[in-house]
């Protein structure tokens, strides 16, 4: 799980930047000195370039795949893995958005909750189920905060940012990775009987 940390507005801070290859397309993953600021999928680096310049206003955002390649191998280790994700976060967010970004770094891997349990988790009423889905749309980091592991009110599959189809994708990657995991031990003490 990632630290997260509420950062100041990133002007004028240096942001640097990759484009990496992973199983749901391209992601980029950028970072400031802090810590990692946005991940983000697309189909082209030109649609993320895009998306990150919007979503940091001022800042001018520097190609460095090396700066954050350390990042992208957790982030896609984690993918293939099942591995923890723990990488820090330098994420702006009003208070209430950091809260359901924290409460949803606690949703295990290859689980999933409902906007309507995140609320509840929060000490929120049902009611604020919606204002839990608008948080999880504004989270700038993609699997870091994993808002893809929050559904609608019958399970279903509800809006992500980066497409449903690497939505559905995502939650199966995790439940494969943590089915594999749990069979490993197994597995492992079948071949030394």
């Amino acid at each position: 799980m990632g630290v997260l940390r509420s950062s100041q507005a990133l002007q004028g801070r240096p942001v640097t930047y990759g484009v990496f290859e992973s199983p749901l397309g391209k992601v980029m993953v950028a970072a400031t000195s802090m810590g990692v600021c946005s991940v983000a999928f697309a189909d082209c680096a030109e649609d993320l370039l895009e998306e990150l310049r919007g979503r940091l206003p001022g800042c001018d955002p520097r190609e460095d795949s090396g700066a954050v390649s350390s990042f992208a191998s957790v982030l896609l280790t984690s993918l293939s893995s099942g591995a923890a994700l723990s990488v820090p976060l330098d994420v702006q967010g009003t208070a209430f958005q950091q809260q359901v970004w924290a409460a949803l770094q606690a949703i295990p891997r290859g689980t999933t909750q409902t906007y309507t349990q995140v609320a509840q988790a929060l000490g929120l009423p049902t009611t604020a189920a919606r204002a839990v889905a608008q948080a999880c749309a504004a989270n700038p980091v993609a699997v870091a905060i994993p808002c893809h592991r929050v559904l609608g009110a019958k399970g279903d599959l509800r809006g992500y940012r980066w497409g449903m189809e690497r939505k559905r994708h995502l939650l199966l990657l995790e439940r494969n990775a943590v089915q594999r995991a749990s069979l490993l031990p197994t597995a492992t003490v079948l071949r030394l009987q």
